[in-house]
């Protein structure tokens, strides 16, 4: 089961980050890769091959030879990265631009009365599990590290991946902080491993006592 989404105007500073972001970007458009680059990654290939030509086949042979090929390389394929990175930001341009047009994002409302963390053990991330109702929660994976500064709190917005993609945050919070209930992170290691465990954002049907109860019988 996945959230539902509505549509709502932009808050002020929701289009304040937008436009700061929009200038920021507008500032990138010329590549840092200028033409004398090449001529220097030209030069150098040309010159460690004729120099790999003749010397005695040696270690330096091989060094002078691998750092000739990485120039010739860059030759190759430097104009090709450049061109794809100015489409991609050519196209994050447009999306902003398109963005700050409309004036609307798609988020969904959560009020939530409880909220636990599951702190990472190995690399997995943090895991916020957010009850819903008597029958229902929500899986909150903090993958990008990025939502601990305000979050967790009891009623906050979830945003839909595109405006995500934007501005680089999944939750806009609507109170304030507070401290989650605590699951120990080698309990949630062990419960993922015998239970597996659901994906960002999905909702499962379960009592929140009782997942809670089943990750602290993995402890």
């Amino acid at each position: 089961m996945n959230i539902a989404y509505t549509t709502r105007n932009f808050h002020p500073d929701e289009l304040r980050i937008l436009k700061t972001l929009k200038t920021q970007k507008e500032k990138e458009t010329s590549s840092k890769i200028k033409f004398y680059h090449f001529l220097i990654a030209g030069l150098l290939g040309a010159g460690l091959t004729y120099i790999t030509t003749i010397i005695p086949d040696s270690f330096w042979t091989f060094l002078f030879g691998t750092i000739a090929v990485f120039a010739f390389s860059f030759i190759v394929f430097g104009p090709y990265e450049i061109y794809k990175q100015k489409n991609r930001h050519k196209l994050f341009l447009r999306q902003l631009s398109s963005a700050i047009e409309k004036g609307i994002v798609d988020t969904c409302l959560v009020n939530t009365k409880r909220i636990a963390l599951a702190p990472e053990y190995e690399d997995e991330s943090d895991l916020y599990i957010v009850e819903l109702n008597d029958n229902e929660v929500l899986y909150l994976w903090d993958i990008e590290y990025n939502l601990n500064k305000k979050f967790p709190c009891l009623e906050f917005e979830i945003y839909e991946d595109t405006f995500l993609k934007l501005i680089g945050r999944q939750i806009y919070p609507l109170s304030e902080k507070i401290q989650p209930l605590q699951i120990d992170k080698k309990a949630k290691w062990n419960f993922m491993k015998t239970y597996g465990a659901l994906g960002h954002l999905e909702i499962e049907k379960i009592n929140f006592d009782e997942l809670l109860q089943k990750y602290n019988n993995c402890a």
